[in-house]
């Protein structure tokens, strides 16, 4: 059974899902904490290509990474999560930079409308506002958002090794299903799972973080 670690809304269409990880060295190996980071700039644009394409074309920011912490324990459970703290640093730089794309199209708007005596900052302050006042709307219309995918990513279950595959269940009581796996490698305290099967390609996790 194939079971969904995270699906995540990033406020512009995007759902983002992650299924069951792997391994494939004996379970001693695995056991302890692990921390990685998964980049889903392709997913963002393209979620924001949906309600704001125009925007997109603009957004001047080469990643955005969800930064995973993983546990696996002896009695054959693990655990999933996201390092808050780094996750909102993300979350911070994809605002500004969606606040400076905002401006840089609105610009590019007066120049096509042939409006040559009207800034950026007046076509605002129009509208009762400022670059700081617009930012912190953007911020406010995105604020619970790092919270819900913390809600949405975290997970318990079981986990059960077969070969190099690593099969999962989303609830800790219950013993993994037979399909749903993924691959992974490890090579002492480097972990690297296969997310090709949900177009997230190879993430590396690393002990300890």
């Amino acid at each position: 059974m194939k079971h969904r670690w995270m699906a995540l809304p990033l406020a512009l269409g995007l759902t983002l899902t992650l299924a069951a990880c792997g391994g494939n060295d004996p379970k001693e190996d695995l056991v302890g904490a692990w921390s990685g980071q998964v980049d889903v700039m392709d997913q963002v644009v393209e979620g924001m290509r949906v309600t704001a394409p125009e925007i997109a074309d603009e957004l001047e920011l080469e990643n955005f990474y969800i930064p995973l912490e993983m546990e696996f324990r002896d009695d054959n459970t693990y655990i999933m999560t996201v390092d808050q703290d780094k996750l909102d640093e993300s979350m911070d730089a994809l605002i500004q930079k969606s606040v400076d794309a905002t401006m840089v199209y609105m610009e590019q708007m007066l120049k096509e409308q042939g409006i040559t005596d009207m800034t950026v900052d007046e076509v605002l302050a129009q509208s009762g506002m400022d670059r700081e006042s617009f930012t912190d709307l953007m911020e406010q219309s995105m604020g619970n958002l790092s919270s819900s995918v913390v809600q949405q990513i975290q997970t318990e279950g079981q986990y059960r090794l077969e070969g190099n595959q690593m099969y999962t269940s989303d609830d800790k009581d219950t013993e993994p299903g037979s399909d749903g796996a993924t691959p992974y490698t490890l090579d002492g305290d480097k972990l690297n799972m296969d997310f090709s099967n949900v177009s997230l390609g190879e993430v590396t996790f690393t002990r300890g973080g």
